[in-house]
């Protein structure tokens, strides 16, 4: 099982997918993640992977499932923080993610739904790395 995503970058749109632990986004470009879609491929029938964002309005998304979109496109809101979970069959295996977060760089990685990022600082998130874990 892999774990494919893409983000929509501010001034250059939606990214080539990309997975497994790789960069999704621009780092030393001060550019914000607008959005993003996260997916599994080969999970077994019941699993998949759900994902919100909280944005520069101050509020989160609602939950996006499975390569739904999460976040805004065309409305130039940046992303601030992000949480992911796996849901269904996922055994041992969990998802960890590491964002790089404006004037900071990349973070400490985040698991199975914790909070990555900031809420009410006004800082972009400009990359992230998703991968599968077994805990």
């Amino acid at each position: 099982m892999d774990i494919i995503y893409t983000v929509h970058v501010s001034d250059i749109g939606w990214q080539p997918d990309v997975e497994n632990g790789a960069t999704a986004g621009s780092v030393g470009q001060s550019k914000s993640i607008e959005a993003i879609k996260i997916k599994l491929k080969d999970a077994p029938k019941g699993t998949g992977v759900k994902y919100r964002v909280y944005m520069q309005d101050k509020k989160w998304s609602d939950w996006a499932m499975d390569g739904g979109v999460a976040g805004s496109t065309g409305e130039s809101r940046r992303v601030e923080a992000i949480e992911i979970e796996l849901y269904g069959s996922t055994s041992n295996l969990g998802v960890v993610y590491q964002p790089h977060l404006q004037d900071d760089g990349w973070q400490e990685w985040s698991s199975n739904g914790a909070l990555a990022g900031t809420t009410g600082e006004s800082r972009r998130l400009e990359a992230i790395k998703i991968v599968l874990a077994y805990t």
